[in-house]
């Protein structure tokens, strides 16, 4: 049987995911927070977006589903977003999904973190390197990964400022899931039935921020290094910490998180080139709007100057091409590539990439749109 028909579409690949990962690391890739309302809400809006198709038109040409950001042309208009704590899900997902991402010409998104540090990803992604920092309260901290990720080549600097304190997870906290991880009783029941995960991560060791490393407390214990990590994020991000961030970046600098108008226009003030609309994949607030319901607030403040970015609750190329209709300038996607890569291991990066392209490219055809910039036209 192929890839292709075991898993033709990420909703296929999810189903499979959660039968070859332990409870624990599904429930931690799909949970939000709350009544997860938040996180309903994101599929629900991508349903809403509807397509008027136009079919009694002339066109000879297949759809030219190329985009270009920051004056890199990719062959689509979405790419990978940061993922926190990857390894757990799969080992090794960022390395594999960041060499998937340079051979489809896609951006990837390493998280700080991630289990693998920016230096791993360095060669792996090439020129479609992004990576994303939180601002923690040292700015010693924050310098040295800054200047570290300029090192390995990132491209752009993606900053998120939508995790002021600590939250509550209600699946995380049932499954006594920690960071770093314990494993207890309960977590060891889970990961004897899941062999291939448990495999697969005896292998690659017990996942760690990598990024972090060289910041951890020396010979520090696993219940010390959880609070120096949460310790150090904690920290509201205010506008002159943000600006301090812009003032040592060189490069393209996204600010992910936003919700408010006001601070989309605060972030532009401070040199922002783009700003990411996000709720986190309704993991911080289940109050929070999702990215169709707020981009066009979002270009009416910020105006054509900077690009609006949109991630929650994507799942395939239609999706991709919905939020590009409603507005956005390009889209990121988290939890379908790790979908994949729980699915199907390393080969998963690939054959994600594969489907989305290709349900992309279907879409604009089904509709009769020959560029991606024509998309709004379609839009009902």
């Amino acid at each position: 049987m192929t890839l292709d028909q075991k898993f033709p579409c990420v909703s296929d690949m999810e189903r499979i995911a959660k039968k070859r990962i332990p409870k624990f690391a599904y429930d931690y890739l799909v949970g939000g927070i709350g009544d997860e309302a938040c996180l309903q809400s994101n599929r629900s809006s991508m349903a809403d977006i509807k397509f008027s198709p136009h079919y009694l038109r002339e066109s000879t040409d297949n759809p030219d589903c190329s985009h270009a950001l920051f004056g890199h042309v990719y062959d689509a208009p979405f790419g990978v977003a940061p993922i926190g704590f990857s390894g757990l899900i799969w080992p090794k997902s960022p390395e594999h999904l960041a060499v998937a991402a340079k051979n489809h010409n896609l951006p990837f998104t390493l998280s700080g973190f991630a289990t693998s540090s920016v230096e791993d990803i360095a060669a792996a992604a090439g020129t479609c390197h992004w990576f994303q920092i939180y601002i923690t309260k040292d700015d010693d901290v924050n310098q040295s990964i800054i200047e570290r990720a300029g090192v390995a080549g990132a491209e752009v600097l993606v900053v998120t400022v939508d995790i002021p304190t600590t939250t509550r997870r209600g699946r995380d906290m049932k499954n006594g899931l920690s960071v770093p991880p314990h494993f207890d009783w309960q977590t060891i029941c889970q990961i004897v039935q899941r062999p291939a995960w448990a495999l697969a991560s005896a292998a690659a060791g017990v996942p760690q921020f990598r990024t972090f490393t060289p910041y951890m407390p020396v010979n520090a214990s696993l219940d010390s290094t959880a609070e120096y990590l949460a310790d150090l994020v904690n920290v509201p991000v205010t506008q002159d910490r943000l600006k301090r961030f812009r003032d040592l970046w060189p490069g393209k600098l996204v600010v992910k998180g936003l919700l408010d108008p006001s601070d989309a226009q605060l972030a532009k003030s401070i040199g922002a080139d783009a700003i990411i609309i996000s709720n986190h994949g309704g993991r911080q607030l289940d109050a929070a709007l999702t990215a169709p319901q707020l981009i066009s607030q979002m270009r009416e403040a910020v105006g054509p100057e900077i690009a609006l970015l949109a991630d929650g609750g994507i799942r395939s190329g239609l999706d991709v091409a919905r939020m590009m209709a409603s507005g956005a300038d390009f889209v990121l996607l988290g939890r379908a590539f790790m979908f994949a890569m729980a699915a199907m291991g390393p080969k998963g990066a690939d054959h994600v990439m594969n489907v989305l392209k290709a349900e992309f490219e279907i879409t604009l055809a089904q509709i009769g749109c020959m560029r991606v910039s024509d998309l709004p036209k379609f839009l009902i």
